[in-house]
């Protein structure tokens, strides 16, 4: 009798392993065009015999299904986090600064390159109309729209720098986010494979912590340790965001800057969105204001030096052309707009006919007036050689981001071979756990015929 309910126990034990087994490959197929899911498999064990020292057993009873566990790829995945922080670095980097380019190089003709040509040949055209008051008119004008130019160019930039303050904050507050997240899965996680004697026992967990670990990875690099009990170990720089005791927290302090609660100590990042747009607040950025403002006050300095030694059409001398303190408060002197006939044209008082003045400043377009003791390069250089280096600097973020794209195109592709969802793989599993479970049923009915054999049909020959 022993033998035929041994053969109850493995139909039945067939029956709910590959049971598990469909519900599995249901899963996975569920999820063949979810991003990041790794497929999933059930770990199959032979059910072994009583165990006995004089009668040892002969054959097994049935199958169990132990676990399921995931197809991981942990050395790919440490890979493409680290391109992920880099692209991301980059990708922040390059917007912000075509952000930049674009007031500065505004290309429909209301730009700055445009505006400083239109006030060059302004003068120019006073050399030639020297007396004409509506060429006077028409310098302060396109002296004006220079300087307005100038001024609105640094209030975007300056507006840009300052919102970078609320991203910041806002990437600073979903790393804690995802903190307490992974610290909570952490939590689960060890204490399912607890109950399950081993790794294995918090799939689906185990998936979402590392959804939240490409995420973090986007925001910021990390070192990551998994322990035997699944607990995750983070590490950004010197402190840990996670570990057995929890997470630790980051804050901003009065500058605005990461910095770990408890100790006060500064967060070290080296990639990913966070690193970017700390550089760009605190260094990018405030370097082109300042290359800006020393435009503006190279080009005021230069006009008014030559301007105050020269005279205007009513003997009046002394005068600066420009006023303000730096590109956000450039202006043409207000003074001008109420006399257009103090603007210096001569060299000397009383000679309509002087127009060496106006000639002078005309040709500081191109003469060298700025970049060192001697000057080295022209106004209008100086803001060309910084469009350029903004330029080589927007081809180079742009090169590195394409370039961690493919890097990450390649590890995304070799995840996905060995732990992405093959539709054809899982159908043919199905049926074949299918079969499986129909053989499974077909052992408990032929049982279920042997057992009605022997308990209501033995003995009644002869009764």
């Amino acid at each position: 009798m022993s033998g035929i309910f041994r053969g109850l126990q493995i139909g039945i034990s067939t029956l709910m392993a590959h049971q598990r087994a469909i519900d599995v490959t249901s899963q996975n197929i569920a999820n063949v065009n979810t991003p990041g899911y790794q497929r999933q498999r059930v770990n199959f064990r032979e059910l072994s015999g009583p165990s006995g020292v004089i009668n040892p057993p002969l054959m097994g009873n049935g199958v169990h299904a132990q676990g399921i566990s995931r197809f991981v790829t942990p050395f790919i995945d440490e890979q493409l986090r680290r391109q992920r922080g880099i692209q991301q670095h980059a990708s922040t980097s390059e917007n912000l600064l075509r952000d930049v380019e674009s007031v500065l190089t505004e290309p429909s003709g209301t730009g700055i390159s445009a505006s400083l040509d239109a006030y060059w040949a302004a003068w120019q055209d006073l050399t030639v109309r020297p007396v004409e008051e509506s060429t006077r008119i028409a310098l302060l004008q396109t002296g004006n729209q220079l300087a307005a130019t100038i001024n609105e160019a640094h209030g975007f930039i300056s507006e840009l720098r300052d919102n970078l303050g609320a991203q910041i904050r806002s990437r600073v507050d979903r790393i804690n986010d995802i903190a307490a997240e992974i610290a909570d899965l952490n939590t689960q996680i060890v204490q399912a494979n607890a109950r399950a004697g081993g790794p294995g026992g918090a799939i689906a967990l185990e998936q979402r912590r590392d959804d939240l670990l490409f995420e973090l990875s986007d925001i910021t690099d990390f070192r990551l340790a998994v322990d035997e009990s699944g607990l995750a170990r983070i590490t950004i720089g010197n402190y840990a965001l996670v570990d057995e005791g929890g997470q630790r927290l980051i804050d901003l302090d009065e500058s605005s800057q990461p910095i770990w609660t408890g100790n006060g100590a500064a967060v070290h990042t080296t990639s990913g969105e966070l690193k970017a747009l700390l550089e760009m607040r605190n260094e990018t950025i405030p370097g082109i204001l300042d290359q800006l403002n020393t435009l503006a006050m190279g080009l005021a300095e230069n006009v008014n030096k030559l301007h105050r030694e020269g005279y205007g059409l009513n003997g009046e001398t002394g005068l600066d052309f420009w006023v303000g303190e730096d590109a956000a408060t450039l202006a043409v002197n207000p003074a001008l707009f109420d006399a257009p006939a103090s603007i210096a044209t001569a060299g000397e008082p009383n000679s309509v006919g002087d127009i060496s003045v106006a000639l002078s400043i005309a040709q500081l377009a191109t003469q060298p007036s700025m970049g060192g003791d001697p000057p080295t390069v022209s106004i209008n250089g100086f803001f060309r050689s910084n469009i350029t280096d903004l330029g080589l600097r927007i081809q180079h973020v742009s090169a590195s981001s394409e370039s961690s794209k493919l890097v990450m195109n390649h590890l995304t592709d070799r995840r996905q071979a060995i732990s992405g969802v093959s539709m054809d793989e899982e159908v043919a599993n199905l049926l074949s756990y299918e079969k499986a479970f129909q053989a499974g049923a077909r052992i408990i009915n032929v049982v279920d015929e042997m057992l009605d054999q022997v308990i209501n049909r033995m003995g009644i020959v002869g009764r």
